[in-house]
């Protein structure tokens, strides 16, 4: 029974409203990124490249948002900053349904993309200011497995009955039922928690060893974004329809919770580079895996199923990295800013090489982001065990 109270939050409400502001709306347009690339070309008419511009845009002006008020978030309204973001995304959503015009719909995306900002900053500044981050951000990736099975499995008959504009009436939907849980959210953080950490030592965001962790963040981001914006699209191409592919994105959703588990696990028994390495390799592994396997609904199938296991897995040692880097949090929190621009940019990057050459284009420049965030990877480990400094086992922990 002590176990089972140790693992119950100690403050619902923050949980709850950290969840629901980083996850249920900062976050959203990502979890639903294959449906809304699908419905994006067949309903607008448009290629990969335009739809991949298109959700960039959102994802981009999301992390302008985020990183303008970050510096603020020690001092600032958060929970108003959250009902402000949440009401102006599902607005802008609303609006995205009865659009058809690229250009105004472009628009309108990038307003969506400041409001999802605002709550993704509101709710990561909820997590790094809890008594014990680590058991908090552990208990929020509980809930995000529930909503992620739960849009993968709605949002294909939501897409299958009613196209795009159903689709953006689900995320408005969606985000609104978030202000059950945002205005419990705390205005500003304890008072004790800003003076025990203003004064700690940190590293500069500027030295190489920040930088490359920032690098191995942003790759990390966009090797995972330019396989999972073109999913549904390859599933389609392999043999499944969207309402299998629904449950099949389920399936995989509900194994994600394994992969902090494991990488837990992992991390106290047998170090942390190799398992790093192993994480960065995989879930690349994975991305090849279902993006080239229009021919084979097996191989496909297989693919999938690891994607969200091997995200969050890696996902763990990359935040686990990022924090033993700097005590005050702030690469930590320029990581994770990193990451959201990865995302932005990964659909563009990947509808422009599916244009250009195809799905096996998109495997090379998967393969030259896992390359590249691998190596970048290296840089900040050298660091670390040059300064001799512990790296903490990972945890259940997002920078997203």
């Amino acid at each position: 029974m002590k176990s089972l109270r140790n693992l119950a939050p100690e403050n619902w409400g923050l949980v709850l409203s950290a969840f629901a502001s980083a996850y249920g709306v900062g976050l959203l347009g990502l979890w639903a990124l294959p449906y809304l690339m699908g419905a994006m070309i067949d309903g607008l008419g448009i290629d990969e490249a335009q739809a991949g511009l298109l959700l960039s845009a959102e994802f981009v002006f999301a992390t302008v948002a985020s990183l303008v008020v970050a510096p603020a978030m020690g001092r600032a309204p958060r929970r108003t900053l959250a009902l402000v973001g949440v009401a102006i995304a599902v607005v802008a959503n609303i609006f995205s349904a009865s659009i058809q015009d690229i250009y105004i719909l472009t628009m309108m995306r990038c307003i969506a993309g400041i409001g999802a900002g605002l709550c993704l900053a509101s709710g990561n500044a909820c997590v790094s200011s809890a008594e014990n981050p680590d058991r908090m951000a552990g208990q929020m990736n509980v809930l995000i497995v529930i909503l992620f099975v739960g849009i993968m499995y709605s949002y294909a008959h939501v897409m299958s009955s009613f196209g795009l504009s159903g689709l953006f009436y689900a995320l408005a939907a969606t985000q609104a039922a978030m202000l059950l849980f945002i205005p419990l959210m705390p205005q500003r953080p304890p008072a004790h928690h800003y003076e025990h950490h203003a004064h700690k030592p940190g590293r500069n965001l500027f030295s190489m060893a920040s930088v490359c962790m920032m690098a191995a963040a942003f790759f990390f981001a966009m090797r995972d974004a330019m396989g999972w914006s073109f999913v549904e699209r390859v599933g389609i191409n392999a043999g499944y329809d969207v309402e299998d592919l629904g449950l099949l994105f389920s399936a995989q959703a509900m194994a994600g919770i394994i992969g902090p588990a494991l990488a837990a696990i992992v991390g106290k028994r047998f170090g942390f580079g190799i398992p790093l390495f192993i994480g960065i390799i995989g879930s690349g592994l994975v991305s090849l895996g279902y993006v080239l396997s229009e021919s084979s609904i097996l191989i496909y199938s297989i693919a999938v199923m690891g994607i969200t296991l091997t995200y969050f897995y890696t996902l763990a040692y990359i935040t686990a990295l990022a924090a033993a880097l700097d005590r005050q949090g702030r690469v930590a929190a320029a990581a994770g800013s990193f990451l959201i621009l990865g995302v932005a940019v990964g659909p563009a990057v990947s509808g422009l090489l599916v244009t250009t050459g195809g799905y096996p284009l998109v495997g090379w420049g998967i393969g030259v982001a896992v390359l590249v965030t691998a190596l970048a990877a290296l840089v900040p480990l050298a660091a670390l065990r040059r300064e001799h400094q512990p790296i903490a086992p990972p945890v259940a922990e997002s920078l997203t």
